[in-house]
């Protein structure tokens, strides 16, 4: 498992990117676990279950459709990105300004 220290670093490293408006991880459960601090607690808390859902959604077709493991998607809206990294014990979501 990734060190709270390794969280802040990705962090920090993702927040710097052009674009980027917010990071969170999450766990598979879709309960917060960080987060950049720019976002509010109930934006934290609505995109990690809403998204947890989703990647669960999104596993099940990946294995119905025996393409392997889910690793990552995007969902490209007209506002912007999320990006979505599924690991084994937490998500990491990525809120991104379309380029």
């Amino acid at each position: 498992m990734i060190s709270q220290k390794q969280f802040e670093e990705t962090l920090k490293s993702l927040e710097s990117h052009p674009g980027v408006r917010g990071v969170i991880i999450t766990s598979n459960d879709g309960l917060p676990i960080s987060s950049t601090q720019n976002l509010s607690m109930e934006m934290r808390e609505n995109v990690s279950a809403l998204v947890a859902s989703l990647v669960g959604r999104a596993k099940a077709v990946v294995t119905e459709l025996n393409e392997g493991e889910l690793n990552f998607f995007t969902l490209d809206t007209s506002n912007g990105e999320i990006l979505v990294a599924p690991e084994n014990d937490y998500v990491l979501i990525v809120l991104r300004e379309k380029s």
